[in-house]
């Protein structure tokens, strides 16, 4: 009796790291790889990915626990494109929007500077989460277009409403003009969302332009032109209110 226990106990010794590693991973952790997410994109896309210009993340988008995956595509200077792609039953993906867009980065929550990083201890109204504009979980995605002679860049406002891309606003964040003839122009943009009327937040875009030195870059004499667009959230997305010129200019 005693030799039957000692021989169960061996095996059970024996057999215990052949039923570790045939337990399974949970699915959780079984995050796409970069060949698989190229391959459910060339799949489905109008725009296949021909580089090894490529980049994804997996981002929450909406209000279902599954994330979804954002990647872009570089093609050139100024060509890329945005994919994002929903989660299916069977753990595979599906393209759910693409957009010719050419994002040098993928820092979604960019324009949200209200979103604190400092600890705690230190701030007590520091937030995990990025907070919610009117409503929705609205993300930005800054693209690299242009031409011969421009060099623009641009931002995309935009969230997912039932599996659809919603485009909320773009607006410009730098342009560079090479006029032929030797006038070379500078744009620089910025904004800022206003979040007074939670329902019905405000968007301030700044634009001011300069000309430049075609030779050095640096600025010519003269005023600069500022302009200011206002927008106002109306049915998901932002609708100008009125264009002018900020207080002083």
């Amino acid at each position: 009796m005693r030799n039957s226990r000692l021989l169960i106990s061996l095996t059970a010794v024996l057999a215990a790291p052949y039923l570790v590693q045939a337990t399974p991973a949970p699915l959780a952790s079984k995050e796409p790889t970069t060949s698989q997410v190229m391959e459910w994109i060339n799949k489905q896309a109008k725009h296949s990915i021909e580089t090894d210009n490529f980049d994804f993340q997996l981002v929450n988008l909406d209000d279902d626990p599954e994330p979804e995956i954002v990647a872009k595509h570089n093609g050139s200077v100024h060509i890329g494109n945005f994919y994002i792609l929903d989660q299916r039953p069977d753990r595979t993906y599906a393209l759910i929007a693409e957009e010719e867009w050419n994002p040098p980065r993928l820092q979604l929550d960019h324009w949200d500077y209200t979103r604190e990083v400092n600890f705690p201890a230190i701030d007590k109204n520091a937030e995990d989460e990025p907070r919610l504009l009117a409503g929705k979980r609205v993300f930005e995605t800054v693209q690299h277009t242009g031409g011969s002679g421009v060099s623009v860049y641009e931002a995309n406002l935009w969230y997912l409403d039932k599996g659809r891309l919603v485009k909320a606003w773009e607006g410009l964040l730098r342009e560079t003009v090479s006029v032929p003839g030797g006038q070379l122009f500078r744009t620089v943009g910025s904004y800022q969302i206003v979040h007074d009327d939670e329902a019905k937040p405000l968007l301030y875009h700044w634009q001011t332009k300069q000309e430049l030195n075609p030779d050095t870059g640096e600025l010519l004499p003269g005023k600069p032109e500022t302009a200011l667009q206002m927008y106002r959230w109306e049915n998901g997305v932002f609708v100008p209110l009125n264009a002018g010129k900020p207080p002083g200019q």
